[in-house]
């Protein structure tokens, strides 16, 4: 997620996390991202080596 500079990003499958709301709220959160900015979300995947 981001707006101009700023952005923020979290990773899948975080505990307690159970929705994309949430997700995106503790995104905006982490980047200094008003709610009521309108901001470019950005998908992408993620491998997982063990």
């Amino acid at each position: 997620m981001s707006w101009g500079i700023q952005s923020g990003l979290l990773l899948p499958n975080l505990e307690g996390i159970d929705t994309v709301e949430q997700l995106i709220a503790i995104a905006r959160q982490k980047a200094g991202i008003r709610e009521h900015e309108e901001v470019e979300l950005e998908r992408f995947e993620v491998v997982c080596h063990r």
